[in-house]
């Protein structure tokens, strides 16, 4: 069985786009995992698989360890581009439903009419235990959390997906440690994406941020995981609202900006690298 996919990236968080409207296979688990492996498969962060109809497109999120998270802002950015220049190249504007429910995305083009950068409404950061979740009764704002022998500040969000952001001044040592400890500590019952956050200094309105991003590990790039650091940075004061926000990633940058009513707004951009197929056949022979 031939399987027709196309690569794409934003700021190198690269991903496989799947028209899986007429597919009877289940991609999320070992099948994603062997898929995205970057030796013996497609290699990619994850997968975006397109379900529903070209008017009403629906993405489904497979990360390269299995799992499906519920939003993915680099993914979407990819997506969109995908549909917009191979389906509907007149338009500027599309609704897309996603794990988070649907998210309204406009593009710019370049001078041959392709997608260049696409922004997303990514909606409002809930701090409510039960959104994120957490394990624990009380929102985690700007709270010490104890990971092995130290403690971190973290504030825990979600934007469909789990985030916790520290703006604590940690070396890259100590990035590293803490990075996959944060993922998996018992606060965060289905896990979370954590950011690593630094205001800079040379230029007004700009951060940089390290993402360890569940079910992928570190990333060169997090459009939920820049939103979410902006978002908590306008909350502290440490950033302004209804300004955009230049968020550098170890890909590049995103920009971000926080409406008076907490909506966020990611805008960057998405890059398509090839398109292929390949046979499924040893890939769903690995299943039995």
């Amino acid at each position: 069985m031939q399987l027709a996919f196309s690569k794409y990236h934003g700021l190198g968080n690269d991903f496989a786009v799947i028209d899986a409207r007429s597919l009877d296979i289940d991609f999320p688990g070992a099948l994603a995992a062997r898929l995205c492996d970057r030796f013996r498969g497609i290699g990619a962060d994850g997968l975006l698989l397109w379900t529903g109809s070209l008017e009403k497109p629906e993405m489904t999120v497979v990360n390269a360890d299995g799992s499906v998270p519920e939003m993915c802002g680099n993914g979407l950015r990819c997506f969109v581009k995908h549909l917009l220049d191979r389906h509907l190249r007149d338009l500027r504007a599309l609704a897309v439903k996603t794990g988070n429910g649907v998210l309204h995305c406009t593009v710019t083009r370049d001078a041959v009419g392709d997608v260049a950068t696409v922004a997303v409404q990514m909606g409002v950061g809930q701090h409510a235990p039960s959104r994120v979740p957490l394990a624990q009764d009380v929102p985690l704002t700007d709270a010490p959390v104890l990971v092995g022998d130290r403690h971190v500040h973290l504030t825990a969000l979600s934007l469909g997906n789990p985030h916790a952001v520290t703006f604590d001044l940690l070396s890259a040592d100590d990035r590293a440690l803490l990075g996959p400890l944060l993922e998996r500590h018992p606060l965060f019952p289905q896990r979370a994406n954590i950011e690593f956050v630094q205001v800079l200094a040379d230029a007004p309105r700009r951060m940089q941020v390290d993402v360890f991003e569940r079910g992928c590990g570190w990333t060169q790039a997090c459009g939920t995981g820049a939103t979410a650091a902006a978002i908590v940075a306008v909350e502290q004061g440490r950033m302004p609202r209804n300004e955009e926000i230049a968020v550098k990633l170890p890909g590049g940058w995103l920009f971000i900006t926080v409406a008076d009513d907490g909506l966020a707004t990611m805008r960057g951009p998405a890059v398509h690298v090839y398109d292929g197929t390949l046979d499924l056949t040893p890939f769903l022979a690995s299943e039995a």
